[in-house]
């Protein structure tokens, strides 16, 4: 944080001559001396004295935003604005709190694209009675376990295809098939009605 670099004018809240023995304040050539160190610290002391707001993804500076991505894992997406970035990482820690639930992906979803989602999740338990019961394993093989998922946005070729589909598969069960759509509303020019995983996406 200290390599932010000098700023013109900052006032600095603990001038070093003010730290030094008194027999010293009435120098003119110390106080020359120390105001030039004083402009160069400036900055290590504004950032310290200012940290709670440096560590706050709404008050955060806009260059330390990304840095604080990597602090809850993620990401942010270059083409996202500062404020989506904000939002983005201000309902991260409450997002990744319900992560692998279908809940907590449409939460994911929503904040990453702005839209709206829904997650169709077939998962389900079988139990029976019997330890080899037929017709409860024949009913597991045959079922449909894949995971639906819609996204809902305004503008289709704003949203990074590849990154949400990274997304919804990191947060699915390796083991279960996926299938994503990406709609837009008819707030949009409804060139495009939706994507599935078998298209390209967006263009």
């Amino acid at each position: 944080m200290s390599t932010r670099g000098t700023i013109t004018g900052l006032p600095v809240s603990q001038p070093i001559v003010e730290n030094l023995p008194s027999i010293y304040h009435d120098g003119l050539f110390i106080r020359d001396f120390t105001s030039g160190l004083d402009e160069v610290l400036a900055p290590t002391i504004s950032v310290l004295d200012c940290l709670h707001a440096y560590i706050d993804p709404e008050l955060a500076p806009p260059d330390f935003v990304e840095w604080l991505g990597g602090w809850v894992g993620t990401t942010l997406d270059e083409d996202w604005t500062l404020e989506r970035r904000r939002l983005f990482l201000a309902n991260a820690v409450a997002v990744y709190a319900t992560r692998g639930t279908g809940h907590g992906l449409e939460d994911e979803l929503e904040l990453y694209t702005g839209g709206t989602s829904t997650v169709a999740d077939p998962g389900r338990v079988w139990t029976s009675s019997l330890p080899t019961d037929q017709a409860a394993r024949r009913e597991r093989q045959t079922e449909d376990r894949t995971v639906h998922v819609t996204v809902d946005v305004t503008d289709g070729a704003s949203v990074n295809w590849p990154a949400l589909q990274a997304m919804v598969r990191a947060a699915v069960p390796a083991h279960l098939p996926v299938e994503i759509e990406l709609r837009e509303t008819a707030a949009a020019a409804p060139k495009r009605r939706g994507r599935t995983k078998q298209e390209n996406g967006p263009a």
